[in-house]
């Protein structure tokens, strides 16, 4: 693959990608590409938790990279036939008792990840499973879906396709999650650090991609290097050994969650925060621990949200309301952080209604007056 356009416009959000597999991928091979950390074989996951998959074979993402001669299928003899033949690999979820024409054969859904990576006699193997859903001389059951993932060739990271292999691929862009779809899609379900996301909401540069810095970008002319550092850079001077990315905050956020409870030392979670998302980085995240310690227990204030103590300062105050929205689990719950909640300044009001109304936490607090109210009042805060 050539290197290609900085142009941001063609690129699809991880929904609109989702929603083409969905639509297509049952006939055609869509193969995703994009940055490295932005969460593309996380598409391979939301496929598996989607309830139109719920009756598929859902073999775990193929690392291409680790393939070798026998990784896919293996020869065999059929004595009793008198010829030879190719037993598909487990990981594909193709067999002789799952294959196309099978009475209560399974569709399978298959990914191969860093595809362009690979040599090309990986890749040869491949080709048919991807083209025509077949193993040797197996063939996937109907309805099989096969999604591909790799890298922009712009990062330097060895990836490349020949024209004619990709010819017979819906090719497509990925580009990273905006703040807000972070937030709401994926950070407040799956419970993220309350610090790493308040970090996040007030210094949100990591969302940004080196391609913004490229002609084209809506960075273009701003030096990468000096104005944003904790985003992976592929023209760095000094090569980079990490950065924050989309999947390193994930790993960021664990290290978090381990510290909190008291798993390790401040200078382990220094360093470990360093060896994941890049020094610059690091010491942001670093500065919100200090406020996360003031914080008065979601319990005190699910028994008393009328008397809780308040943190005096306003960061603290922004994490304690992510950690609130993140962590409610049922009506009551709800209604207490929305007493509690309304004891705040407007703007943490505004950060609290705004990060509830767009997440599934919402049908805990949208039966709930005084919400109602606050959603209403808050309204100015909100982008037109």
């Amino acid at each position: 693959m050539a290197n290609q356009s900085t142009n941001q416009s063609d690129f699809l959000s991880f929904k609109q990608i989702v929603s083409l597999i969905k639509g297509v991928g049952h006939k055609r091979t869509v193969l995703v590409m994009g940055e490295n950390g932005i969460g593309k074989t996380s598409i391979h996951k939301a496929l598996c938790a989607d309830p139109d998959f719920a009756d598929f074979i859902k073999p775990a993402p193929i690392d291409c990279t680790q393939l070798s001669d026998g990784s896919l299928f293996m020869p065999d003899i059929d004595r009793e036939r008198g010829v030879s033949t190719e037993l598909p690999n487990e990981r594909l979820g193709i067999s002789r008792t799952n294959q196309r024409g099978v009475n209560g054969a399974k569709p399978t859904l298959i990914m191969f990840d860093e595809i362009a990576k690979i040599p090309q006699y990986v890749k040869n193997m491949i080709a048919p499973i991807g083209y025509e859903r077949r193993a040797g001389v197996f063939y996937a059951p109907d309805g099989s879906i096969v999604i591909m993932a790799t890298n922009l060739a712009n990062e330097g990271l060895g990836d490349m396709l020949q024209a004619h292999l990709g010819n017979r691929l819906i090719k497509v862009k990925m580009r990273k999650a905006t703040k807000e779809e972070y937030f709401n899609d994926f950070a407040i379900p799956n419970g993220m650090n309350a610090m790493l996301m308040a970090c996040l909401d007030e210094h949100p540069e990591v969302f940004d991609s080196f391609l913004d810095y490229e002609e084209g970008g809506k960075f273009h002319g701003v030096n990468l290097e000096k104005d944003n550092p904790s985003i992976f850079n592929p023209h760095a001077l000094t090569p980079q050994t990490a950065y924050a990315s989309l999947r390193s905050l994930h790993a960021a956020s664990d290290i978090l969650d381990a510290y909190e409870l008291g798993a390790f030392d401040d200078k382990t979670l220094e360093s470990a925060l360093a060896g994941t998302v890049g020094e610059v980085y690091a010491a942001k995240i670093l500065s919100y621990i200090k406020f996360g310690q003031q914080l008065p227990s979601l319990s005190s204030i699910k028994a008393n949200p009328n008397t809780a103590d308040l943190p005096r300062n306003k960061i603290a105050q922004q994490v304690l309301v992510l950690k609130m929205i993140g962590q409610t689990r049922d009506r009551d719950e709800a209604q207490a952080y929305v007493t509690y909640v309304n004891r705040l300044e407007p703007e943490l009001q505004s950060l609290f209604v705004r990060r509830v109304s767009e997440t599934s936490t919402a049908q805990y607090f949208l039966t709930i007056a005084e919400y109602a109210k606050m959603l209403a009042d808050n309204r100015i805060y909100f982008k037109v």
